[in-house]
């Protein structure tokens, strides 16, 4: 049983470094096509050009071709567009249009995958495997391979959402100086999606995204809802709520302001002290299990090897 359990957890290995690749792929080949972009807009002569751009949009065509295949076997066929799922996606960052069906294009061939390597690993690892240990192997690498893509997406929600909750103070300071200077809320928040994107681009986003939906007509508490639900952080939801106030019942927009980026860097503060806080409960565990050991081999060595020395005599 130990061995089976070993041979599915190499597989298993496997498949998240296929993952992984995947990613890396990705990541470099949307690095390669903007910098491809780049020198071509740099170098001179549209003509040579125009074979590449064909064999780009090929390429491109067939990519979209299979991803549209395997997304099809995993993604919702309708309701998918009015529920949480966009707002995940949107949380991670992803704001493509095509993003729902990569997703699910992934999730489909990383359990196709799983299903190819079991079949390629299974007869070197276990050649006398039954096929209930064949069909254990497949739905336990089936299930993670199902379940990475979500772990990934989550990952990335939180590592983004915590970028956002660091920054934040310092662009409510920012918007105190705006609105202390004389400008309104809109122009403040235009500014500081511009000056913020250094910084903070990810926040810098989000209030660009508020800002068009102001200029587009939207009202302006309609859209200081939708970046907090967008956003989806506490102490958005309590800048929004403040700023929504401010705004109905004519409060100083810059006094509210300075009291909740002071109530802000309260609170990051107290989680920066819990953080410390928890740190020697923490370290227990690995001062018992390593340091203290070497110390009793240290202290007591010597004294057990002289007892057993006399014992011997």
């Amino acid at each position: 049983m130990l061995s089976t359990l070993l041979k599915i957890l190499i597989i298993a290995l496997s498949v998240a470094g296929v993952f992984m690749l995947v990613i890396g792929l990705g990541q470099s080949l949307e690095v390669r096509g903007v910098r491809h972009r780049l020198m071509q807009r740099l170098q001179a002569g549209p003509l040579p050009q125009l074979g590449k751009l064909a064999q780009l949009r090929t390429a491109s065509g067939r990519a979209s071709a299979m991803i549209n295949m395997l997304s099809r076997l995993s993604l919702p066929q309708s309701g998918w567009r009015d529920s949480e799922m966009l707002l995940r996606f949107v949380r991670a960052g992803f704001r493509q249009p095509h993003a729902p069906r990569v997703y699910f294009a992934v999730k489909t061939g990383m359990v196709l995958a799983s299903f190819l390597l079991v079949a390629l690993f299974m007869p070197v690892l276990s050649p006398h495997a039954s096929w209930s240990q064949w069909l254990i192997a497949m739905l336990t690498l089936a299930l993670l391979s199902n379940f990475l893509p979500d772990l990934y997406l989550r990952i990335r929600t939180s590592e983004r959402a915590q970028r956002m909750q660091d920054s934040l103070p310092d662009i409510i300071d920012l918007l105190v100086i705006c609105t202390e200077s004389g400008l309104g809320m809109d122009a403040a928040i235009a500014k500081v999606a511009r000056d913020m994107a250094r910084s903070s681009p990810e926040l810098s986003e989000e209030f660009y995204i508020m800002s068009l939906e102001i200029r587009a007509g939207e009202a302006r508490m309609v859209a200081l809802r939708n970046l907090a639900t967008r956003v989806h952080l506490e102490d958005l939801y309590d800048l929004v709520s403040m700023l929504i106030q401010a705004d109905r019942f004519g409060t100083s927009l810059a006094l509210s302001l300075r009291i909740q980026s002071e109530v802000m860097r309260g609170k990051r503060m107290q989680r920066a002290e819990e953080i410390a806080a928890k740190i020697p409960t923490k370290m227990l565990l690995p001062l018992v299990l390593f340091i203290f050991p070497v110390l009793l081999m240290v202290l007591l060595g010597p004294a057990v090897i002289q007892i057993g020395k006399a014992f011997a005599n």
